[in-house]
């Protein structure tokens, strides 16, 4: 199934999502507002005020990108995931079971697959790190090659590449664990995989095949980086024209200047966490599961991963101690 395809088939969730980042953003505007109608009087009583202008919107801009992480970690992280498992169940089967809403469905199998969505986002948190430590480790590798010409400029261009789409390498390894256990329950077997051994696997499996991954992500960060600069500019301009009409004030006009600018960021920023973050998740999902679809974990890789990741290690101890728990009613 085509990334386009996927798109179309789970269009609820982009809906879901742009609904919550338009309903934050128009408050973030609002809020803008406030400030700037108190940056406003303060400049007409006090002219000489332009530091405290500075950090007022400074602690603007900090406010909106505490509240947005809060919004996205207690409201949006379960449309996320659930997002995650429709499109793997597409991926899989070509379809969902029907009689249930994606977004209903969605949520049902990340508590089928995790318990809770507190034990996933404790999952991807740890993937997360662990992926980082990988990808340091990767890049150190690839210092040994520093020597010939043009290389140190290949692999700071590559660093790059893996540091955008470190988030999106998480969010495929969820996928596949979700695959896993499906793979499993439909199969009939015995016993349930540890979501801990899956991630591990994930973990193991990205290493492996990051090449041909790093591919698909060179790709995502050139979609974001050309969407996000685009949007930014369009609306950008428009606001700083906006704001030198509304004040022949030179200071004010200054100071709404820089809100336009705080504004055309947080718009950007919406847009990129509404529409370009999920397709860059669909990219990732389907092209982590392609390419590691007849692959099998490598111990010895497996091994050296331990040795240079301490997150890692994390999920490896949380394997073993799943299987301890499994075998103890045994003993």
């Amino acid at each position: 199934m085509s990334i386009l395809e996927l798109i179309k088939r789970t269009i609820p969730f982009f809906i879901s999502r742009f609904v919550v980042y338009l309903i934050f953003g128009l408050i973030s505007i609002v809020f803008l507002g406030l400030m700037l109608g108190l940056g406003i009087l303060l400049f007409r009583w006090f002219d000489f005020a332009s530091g405290f202008f500075i950090i007022l919107m400074i602690i603007t801009f900090f406010s909106v990108l505490a509240i947005l992480r809060f919004i996205e970690r207690y409201f949006l992280y379960m449309v996320k995931v659930g997002h995650i498992s429709v499109v793997t169940e597409l991926l899989r089967n070509g379809k969902v079971p029907e009689g249930k809403s994606q977004i209903s469905y969605g949520k049902d199998q990340v508590v089928n697959h995790f318990g809770s969505a507190n034990v996933a986002f404790v999952v991807d948190k740890i993937i997360f790190a662990a992926v980082k430590q990988i990808q340091r480790w990767l890049m150190r590798i690839g210092n040994f090659f520093s020597f010939v010409p043009g290389a140190k400029n290949i692999m700071a261009i590559l660093s790059k590449v893996m540091g955008v789409s470190l988030r999106y390498i998480d969010e495929a390894i969820l996928s596949y664990i979700m695959l896993r256990k499906s793979n499993a329950k439909e199969s009939g077997a015995d016993e349930e995989e540890s979501v801990w051994k899956n991630a591990c696997d994930g973990v193991v499996l990205y290493a492996q095949s990051w090449k041909k991954i790093v591919m698909t992500a060179a790709g995502i960060v050139v979609f974001v980086y050309i969407l996000n600069i685009t949007v930014f500019l369009v609306t950008v301009f428009p606001l700083m024209a906006l704001s030198s009409m509304i004040t022949d004030n030179a200071g004010a006009a200054g100071i709404l200047g820089y809100f336009a600018i705080i504004g055309a960021f947080i718009f950007a920023s919406m847009v990129k966490r509404a529409l370009v973050d999920p397709i860059a998740m669909i990219a990732m999902v389907r092209t982590f599961q392609l390419n590691t679809q007849d692959m099998e974990p490598s111990i010895d890789l497996q091994q050296k991963i331990l040795k240079v990741s301490s997150k890692f290690k994390e999920l490896f101890k949380k394997k073993d101690d799943d299987l301890q728990k499994v075998s103890e009613p045994n003993n």
